[in-house]
């Protein structure tokens, strides 16, 4: 009898729950369709390459020990991750696959779709960073396999020719070796330990909305049945006998038809007259 009377309460306000879901849905179609239009949000090519972050080779007076060297190079590749958001890193990158072209082309042909590699606010949000120990893999993320390939070597290149240049650092107690009066500071350095690999495909950068859109279409369907249950709980008007007998607490002995309304046929038939003989 209870699931009767939840299942009145949603017929009788069903235009409610069709409403919330109805905006939701047009919501989603909107998102949806923006992402689907939108290059590498959805599906996108990934290339990783993997560096190895340590100090360049110097004298003995400089490095104390080969564990305080290890910690060192560990702290500097707590910092590439930060590297690879920094403004003017991604323009170097941008730079760096125009000077590798020939080796695109070499790989991917004459003319290789490389997508917007020309603005590095795209390079930017292409690039991921994760550590190791000294060890930084980036993932580039990207709509083209060519062009995931050549950020993803360009990206090798930049940080193993000029890593030192982005990182600003101090090595507190080290002696070193004084020129005109000033400290030396080994230099940071990186090492290819892993070249780009070859693109692969998988989600894009907004590939995780998918299961939130469909998220809230579940959520705006429990909120329409909600707002019917309250809609139908704020209406206090009595709609059938049995409301009566319970809000009274008295018998209900005869009930009127309702009236037909304007221009609505009669439900009874009307008996044909008997033919005459």
């Amino acid at each position: 009898m209870e699931l009767r009377a939840y299942w009145g309460v949603v017929r009788r306000r069903l235009w409610l729950v069709i409403l919330v879901v109805a905006i939701a849905a047009l919501y989603v179609a909107y998102q949806g369709y923006h992402l689907w239009k939108t290059p590498g949000a959805l599906k996108a090519y990934h290339s990783t390459v993997t560096v190895q972050v340590g100090l360049q080779p110097a004298p003995r007076s400089m490095i104390p020990s080969y564990i305080e060297d290890m910690q060192v190079a560990e702290a500097l590749a707590d910092a590439v991750p930060s590297v690879v958001t920094m403004p003017g890193f991604d323009q170097a990158v941008a730079n760096q696959i125009g000077q590798d072209m020939q080796a695109i082309q070499a790989r991917y042909g004459s003319n290789p779709d490389l997508g917007d590699w020309q603005n590095p606010g795209a390079i930017a949000g292409a690039l991921s960073a994760s550590r190791v120990h000294n060890l930084v893999t980036i993932d580039v993320s990207w709509p083209t396999a060519p062009g995931a390939w050549a950020i993803a070597n360009a990206v090798g290149e930049v940080l193993t020719s000029h890593l030192n240049t982005y990182l600003d650092y101090i090595i507190e107690g080290t002696p070193g070796t004084a020129v005109n009066g000033q400290q030396l500071q080994p230099a940071a350095i990186g090492r290819l330990v892993s070249p780009a690999s070859d693109p692969a495909p998988g989600s894009g950068s907004a590939g995780n909305r998918l299961t939130l859109l469909a998220a809230i279409l579940l959520v705006s369907l429990i909120i329409g049945l909600a707002l019917a249950f309250l809609v139908d709980y704020l209406d206090d008007r009595l709609r059938s006998a049995e409301e009566v007998v319970e809000l009274l607490q008295l018998p209900v002995y005869g009930e009127l038809p309702r009236a037909p309304r304007a221009g609505e046929r009669s439900a009874e038939r009307r008996v044909p007259p008997a033919p005459v003989s």
